[in-house]
This record gives structure tokens, C-alpha cells and sequence, in this order.
């Protein structure tokens, strides 16, 4: 037995010192991944001006962990390190960690997880419930659900939209975006009725140039061909395809109709929108601001070079200066700071509160309490309030503390909620600092430093822009006098029974032929075979209005109804099936806006187009069938 337990414990030993061996290197790697250090001291190796982005990416690992467990409660408590972070740094902004949840969802969403997605913007949602990266994350994961999660997706739809409005450097983006529908519909208004006329006038068209031609002597292989260069000739020739539209129209002139002549100037004068929109582009690629408040409360990976803040007056580098000791929790070199700036900066209320709050922290709790009377005597700021209150509080003194609650509240509603809340996150009293606000001057100081903003102005002088621009107004002063030139000429004009061109003064009937009046009307005149001809020639030329009215119908929905002359009730049926058609393709991409890593997903608009055309086709194709009935 004695042998047996002295080989025992020399195997026990043995195998502990193995296991000792083999674990001893991972013991470090723990410390430094797994556990962050408090907040309260730097990383080893780190500069401590980047300890808040450093605990923060810690918070973000342990949430996202958490909620791939499916554990609430480690989800909660991922939350309450969010909640202390966030108290330990006051007024420490958590966009970084909304930008990559966001990140983190739609990766979940694309490995068919989005139930998984949902639930993570969830979790993070009360730090920043109107949040674009977020708003548009729940929007692209609720719309993988299908037709209802479209439908339940609107009103976050609506408040992202209602963001980028209200936004200055994304309103003239969304504005662009979206209005691009009304350039390709104004397009396809253009072409779909030069085609459509081209088509109700086809003889009468083609007899302008086939005619002068046939005189000559020339075949119908060269006639055709000429006559497709001309149609064609601007295409041809490298120029924009609405010059091929104005040209149709041009030539048609003489045939149309009073209504017709107000639907086409109305349509070149629509044309004008291109302009329009090309001069609010440069608008829309503006870049946003810089911004102070975002340089100090949004946590910073690294410092905030020194060339940025080159411009900005010596006071103001010495605020960031004792801002980022504040921070950083260097409380003495943050009263310092603060101490040297009290009668020589502008800010004196934010100056007197954060040398308040560096007082506090370093348990002068009287020096803070007048050093805050003082800030208060700058203005009634809520911060300054908020903090008296916390110090009537702490010494019990609840009435004085209720007092000064409801002030900093009435002051500013919003920013009360989100500074109070930060109290539940740790039981002992923390005050808060308050950054260097923006001014035009500090903004354009960051501007000059980053090597100034390229302001594009509207391209007035680009040619682009003029041929735009007056292209239309050409084609419509062409257009008029055209029409008017044909006011005062017997112009030929084209048969509504057998297509054949004829001059309005040969006939009694304008809409007639005299053949077709003879054999229709008068019911004389004719030779037999000269008759029978005459029919089949009806006959052909009807069968092909019928062929072509058919295929309007199924393709281009209202342009049948202006191919028959019903002009009124078929712009009113193109003229929706043109703007669904631009939903569909002008504003369904999906765009990122200027200061931002993700981009908002398709526009609802895409799905509006899509319904929109779908019904206006089966509304067209019911023709067919009723006609068939």
C-alpha cells in the first residue's frame, strides 16, 4: 500500500505540472480579450485617450455574444455594462455601438437569422431609438418577412424619411433620390406619346418624306431605309433620344388634333424637370459639417489629431484639452485645466460646470457647490441644474434637490431624460460635464483645417446643363410654329377608314378620303373593282389598327385609348403607369448617406411602383378580355 500511494500522488504530481506547462501561456491572453480592465485605468500598451472606444467594443462582444446565446439574463447584464460605461464616461455617446449592431443584425438577416437581428436592435434601441443606421436595419430585417413585415415596416419608414428631410446635408440627397421618378417619367411620358402618335398617323407620317421621294424615283427598299435614317437620324448621330421624340413630334405637327397640340406642348414643357434636378445634385453630394460635439462625446478610437483643432482659438484647444481629462477621469489635470480658463473663455457656464465636476470628483463637495452658483449665474443651463440637484440630493436635502429637478427638466425635456437615466446604472453620484457647443466660427475653423469643403455650385455655365435646358424650349417654339404654318395650308392628313393621306379640302368630311366618302357615305362613284379594292384596303388598314391597338393595350397601358383619339382619358391612364414605372426604377436603389457606414435600404417606393403597375396592367389586359366577351 505504502508503494502504491507514493506512485499515485508521483503521478498526480506529474500531471498537474504537465497541465501547469501547457496552460501557463494561456492565463494572459484572458485578461487582455476576455476581461477588459476596469475603467478606471488604461489598457497596457494603449494610450488612454482611447480607453472609452476600447470598453465599448468590450460592451458590444459581450452583447452580441449574449444575444447569439439566447440568454436574457446575459443579455441584460450586457446591457447593464452599456448603462455603467456610459455613466462612468456621463455623457458618452454609443453611435459606434449602434453602427455596429446594425452591422451585426443585417449579418444575422443575411444568414437567414433575422428574428435573431430584430432582437439585437432591440437591445440597443433606448440609447438611440432614431438612430438612421437603425431605422433602416429593422426596415431591410422586417421586410425579410414578407408582405406583412412590408406593411409593419412603414411607420419606422416614415420617421427615417422624416429624418433625412429634416436633415441639412441629407435633405437635398433624399430630395433628388426621390424625385428622380419624376425625370424618367417625364421621359417616358415624351417617348410613349411620340410613339403612340408616330403610330395613330403612321400612313400620314411616312407620306411626308415617301411621297417627295417616290417622285424622284426611287424604290420602296431606299425609300424605307431613307425614311428609318430620318426617324432615326438623332439617335444616329450621338444626340439624346428625346431629340428622336421632339423630331416625331415635329413632323406630326400638321395632323394632330386641338387636344393632341395642348398634350404635346404640355409634355416638352415637362421635359424642363432634368434641368431641375440636375441643378440640386450638387446639393445632394454635399459632404456634412464637422462638428465639436461630435469630436467629444462620440468615444474616439484615437486622439483627435492636433492639425484638426489647429484653427480653433487657444481657449478653445485648452476646453478640449480639459474635456479629454475629464473623459478620461484625470480629475486634477482636469481642474487645472478649467481653473485656467475661468474669466478668459466665452463659455463660462460650461467652463465653471466641468471645473465643477472635476471639484466633485476629487471630493471638494463645497467648492463644487459654489463653483456651480457661479456657472448659474451664465444662464439657466440644465446640466448645471441637474447637477444641484444630484448635490441636494446627496446631502439630503430633498426638497432643494426636487426644486432643481423640475428646473433643469422644464429647461430641456429631452436631454433631462437622457442625462437622468444614467443614474441607474451605478449607485454612487456622478455629475455631468458639459461639451464646448458648435459655433459657425468652430465649425469653419474644423472646415479650414481639413483643407475647406468644395462648395459645387448649380452648373448654370455646363453645356449639359444649357443643352438641358433649352432643348425643350426650342422643340416647343419649333413645335408651335409648325402648327401655326399648318393653319394656313391645305395639309394633307390621313384617313380614319382606309389610312390613306389626303388634303382636308378634298373631301367634305375632314376624318374621311373622298374615295371612302363615295363609297360609304354616298354610296356612288365607284367602279366594282375599284370598290373591292377599296375594301381590302379598309380591310388591311383595320386589321392592322386592330393589331396595334392590341398591343398598346398589353404594353403600354393608356396609350391605347390615345391611339383611338380618346386623348384626355388616355393621358390620365399613361400618365400613372409612367410615374410607377419611375418609382420602380428611379428610386428603388439603395443610397448612403454622407456621414454614414450603412446604407438605408431600397425605398418603399420600389413596392408602391411594383403594386401601382401591376394593377394598371390588369386593369389594361381587362379590356382585352371584355372586348373578347
Amino acid at each position: 500500500m505504502g508503494i502504491r500511494q507514493v506512485l499515485r500522488t508521483a503521478a498526480l504530481v506529474g500531471l498537474m505540472g504537465q497541465v501547469g506547462m501547457s496552460g501557463a501561456p494561456l492565463r494572459e491572453a484572458p485578461k487582455a480579450a476576455v476581461a477588459p480592465a476596469p475603467v478606471t485605468e488604461a489598457h497596457p500598451g494603449q494610450a488612454p485617450e482611447t480607453l472609452p472606444a476600447i470598453a465599448l467594443s468590450h460592451r458590444a462582444t459581450h452583447l452580441f455574444a449574449a444575444l447569439s446565446k439566447g440568454d436574457p439574463e446575459a443579455v441584460r447584464a450586457a446591457q447593464v455594462e452599456v448603462e455603467a460605461l456610459r455613466r462612468t464616461y456621463s455623457t458618452l455617446d454609443v453611435t459606434p455601438l449602434i453602427e455596429a449592431t446594425a452591422f451585426w443584425a443585417r449579418g444575422q438577416g443575411m444568414a437567414d437569422r433575422a428574428a435573431l437581428g430584430l432582437e439585437g436592435l432591440q437591445a440597443v434601441e433606448r440609447w438611440a431609438p432614431d438612430h438612421p443606421s437603425l431605422l433602416g436595419t429593422r426596415v431591410s430585417l422586417m421586410r425579410q418577412e414578407g408582405v406583412r413585415g412590408w406593411f409593419w415596416s412603414f411607420p419606422d419608414v416614415l420617421r427615417l424619411t422624416l429624418l433625412r428631410v429634416e436633415h441639412p446635408a441629407h435633405r437635398w440627397l433624399w430630395m433628388v433620390q426621390h424625385l428622380g421618378m419624376l425625370r424618367l417619367a417625364a421621359t417616358l411620358l415624351l417617348w410613349g406619346w411620340a410613339l403612340t402618335m408616330g403610330l395613330r398617323y403612321r400612313n400620314a407620317f411616312r407620306h411626308l418624306w415617301e411621297e417627295p421621294l417616290r417622285r424622284k424615283g426611287l424604290g420602296p427598299v431606299p425609300v424605307a431605309l431613307i425614311g428609318a435614317g430620318i426617324l432615326a437620324g438623332p439617335v444616329l448621330l450621338g444626340l439624346d433620344p428625346l431629340v428622336a421624340a421632339m423630331l416625331w413630334l415635329f413632323l406630326l405637327a400638321p395632323f394632330l388634333l386641338a387636344s393632341e397640340v395642348k398634350v404635346t406642348a404640355f409634355l416638352l414643357l415637362l421635359q424642363l424637370i432634368h434641368p431641375v434636378l440636375a441643378a440640386m445634385e450638387p446639393w445632394s453630394a454635399r459632404e456634412p459639417e464637422p462638428s465639436l460635439l461630435t469630436l467629444q462625446l462620440q468615444p474616439q478610437v484615437r486622439p483627435v489629431p492636433a492639425a484638426t483643432l489647429r484653427l480653433l482659438p487657444p481657449t478653445d484647444q485648452a476646453f478640449l484639452q480639459g474635456w479629454e481629462h475629464l473623459q478620461n477621469q484625470r480629475w486634477k489635470e482636469a481642474e487645472g485645466s478649467f481653473q485656467d480658463l475661468v474669466g478668459r473663455h466665452p463659455e463660462q457656464g460650461e467652463v465653471l460646470n466641468n471645473l465643477a465636476v472635476a471639484k466633485f470628483q476629487m471630493g471638494d463637495v463645497a467648492g463644487a457647490e459654489k463653483t456651480f452658483e457661479a456657472a448659474l449665474q451664465a444662464g439657466p443651463r440644465m446640466e448645471i441644474l441637474l447637477n444641484q440637484s444630484i448635490l441636494a440630493f446627496n446631502r439630503l436635502d430633498t426638497g432643494l434637490g426636487a426644486s432643481k429637478r423640475d428646473e433643469a427638466q422644464a429647461v430641456a425635456p429631452e436631454a433631462y431624460t437622457r442625462l437622468i437615466a444614467l443614474n441607474d446604472a451605478q449607485k454612487d453620484v456622478r455629475t455631468y460635464p458639459m461639451p464646448l457647443p458648435d459655433t459657425p466660427q468652430r465649425v469653419s475653423a474644423l472646415v479650414e483645417a481639413a483643407g475647406g469643403q468644395k462648395a459645387e455650385g448649380v452648373p448654370l455655365t455646363e453645356p449639359a446643363f444649357l443643352v438641358a435646358l433649352l432643348l425643350p424650349l426650342l422643340g416647343l417654339a419649333a413645335f408651335f410654329v409648325r402648327v401655326r404654318a399648318s393653319l394656313r395650308m391645305a395639309h394633307p392628313t390621313q384617313c380614319i377608314r382606309c389610312g390613306e393621306p389626303f388634303h382636308t379640302t378634298d373631301s367634305p368630311d375632314p376624318e374621311v378620303c373622298p374615295k371612302c366618302h363615295h363609297l360609304f357615305v354616298l354610296r356612288d362613284g365607284l367602279h366594282t373593282e375599284n370598290r373591292k379594292k377599296k375594301l381590302d384596303e379598309v380591310a388591311d388598314h383595320q386589321q392592322t389598327t386592330r393589331w396595334i391597338h392590341k398591343t398598346l393595350i398589353v404594353l403600354l397601358p393608356g396609350c391605347d385609348l390615345a391611339f383611338l383619339g380618346e386623348t384626355r382619358e388616355g393621358l390620365m391612364e399613361f400618365i400613372p403607369f409612367c410615374l410607377a414605372v419611375g418609382m420602380i426604377l428611379a428610386t428603388g436603389r439603395s443610397v448612403r448617406y454622407p456621414g454614414e457606414i450603412l446604407a438605408d435600404p431600397t425605398s418603399t417606393w420600389l413596392a408602391i411602383g411594383a403594386l401601382l403597375v401591376g394593377l394598371l396592367y390588369v386593369r389594361s389586359w381587362l379590356k382585352l378580355i371584355l372586348r373578347r366577351a
